[in-house]
């Protein structure tokens, strides 16, 4: 028999709110013991359209990059439907967090209904001991405003901090449709490319989903990452064992629901550019990507992101988020972007903190000196600064 999950309020104990149905607070401590909400969780995860919500990655996420206690709060009926919830840890005695890192496409909480989100806002603002770090919220309207106006009413202090601005595309019915509507520069690089590399050997586009290559796919993809600039730069994922386990259990975990998509393009047999990819909630995520840098004249990765993109054509898909920062190679296949943002919110004695202090207090006074600033003191201020990395 399962052990049942620890909660603060039992099955027995329900109680109408606000003369709705009978719900219940139910406060997981244990990863292993999300199992009996799996279900019911994933299909709200599916209203939120990222799989970075989804069981099967925040129970990968966990156990790989949380730390301290675990607060995984899920709002039910008497019958176990899962009505909302929210994934979170408690790092520190002062702090809850979002349960979400770098390697987080998105965080948000999952709800059935706008009534049913406010309700688990509510929650998770009662259960905050003064501070709740938030990484990963899509912007900051929309659902995600609801939540933040339920802070507001409770006392907190927001602070807002920019994240990733990722480039996100809706999918035409067709190819054909797809090239239409993109450059014409665009258009001749992808055909030149392709029939370069054709010259230079066979070349091959396949997928992996699930199978006895799966190990062997996922392998290569890490390889590929690790032999170019991220393995340089010690950010790839063989570069931390956590940072492969997170990726790996993943990926096993959603191959077995049919998400995985695993992109590989070979010439003559040997890889030379790949996706780790997934499928959820009819839309395509571009996970991790890598390319053989010693091909890199032929452009692997542009002849790569076009097959990705017409296979997820070809699949019936809505749209494909790309994820991660506005690179430049993301950019040429749309113009649309959706950010991420950090929310700090602090009440109470927990808006004494240095943190909180700094936030509100020395670095708005500190943007606001940058703003008046004569021309040349902006520019004097930014030389020396370093470039990031495009493709």
């Amino acid at each position: 028999m399962r052990k049942p999950a620890r909660s603060d309020v039992g099955p027995g104990a329900c109680m109408p709110l606000n003369g709705q149905t009978a719900e219940c607070l139910t406060v997981v401590r244990e990863v292993s013991e999300i199992e009996p909400f799996v279900d019911g969780w994933n299909r709200l995860a599916l209203l939120a359209r990222t799989p970075f919500l989804t069981c099967e990655w925040l129970r990968a996420w966990w156990e790989t990059h949380g730390e301290g206690g675990l607060e995984w709060l899920i709002l039910h009926d008497s019958e176990g439907v899962v009505h909302a919830g929210a994934c979170c840890g408690r790092p520190d005695r002062r702090t809850l967090s979002a349960a979400a890192n770098s390697h987080s496409g998105s965080w948000d909480v999952v709800a059935v209904d706008d009534r049913a989100r406010v309700e688990i806002w509510r929650r998770l603002a009662e259960r905050s001991p003064g501070h709740l770090r938030l990484r990963g919220l899509v912007d900051a309207s929309g659902p995600t405003a609801a939540g933040l106006d339920v802070l507001g009413q409770r006392g907190y202090r927001l602070g807002r901090e920019r994240g990733a601005q990722s480039p996100f595309m809706r999918l035409p019915r067709t190819w054909d449709e797809m090239m239409a509507r993109v450059s014409k520069n665009l258009r001749s690089q992808v055909g030149r490319r392709r029939r370069a590399l054709e010259r230079a050997g066979t070349l091959v586009f396949r997928t992996t989903s699930d199978g006895p290559g799966l190990e062997a796919d996922l392998e290569t993809i890490f390889r590929l990452e690790a032999a170019g600039w991220k393995g340089r730069s010690a950010t790839a994922v063989l570069s931390d064992e956590r940072t492969r386990s997170l990726y790996a259990g993943f990926a096993r975990a959603a191959a077995q629901r049919g998400w995985l998509r695993l992109h590989v393009l070979e010439l003559d047999g040997a890889p030379i550019a790949a996706d780790y990819g997934c499928v959820f909630a009819n839309g395509g995520f571009l996970v991790k990507t890598a390319f053989d840098e010693r091909h890199a004249q032929l452009s692997p990765g542009l002849v790569l992101r076009a097959e990705v993109l017409k296979h997820a054509i070809g699949e019936g898909l809505d749209f494909y988020d790309f994820l991660g920062g506005a690179d430049a190679y993301k950019l040429r296949w749309t113009d649309e972007v959706r950010p991420r943002v950090t929310i700090d919110a602090y009440r109470g004695l927990a808006a004494l903190r240095p943190s909180a202090v700094y936030r509100w207090g020395v670095r708005e006074a500190l943007k606001s000196t940058r703003k008046r600033l004569p021309q040349r003191g902006r520019q004097a201020g930014r030389q020396g600064q370093g470039g990031g990395r495009g493709r």
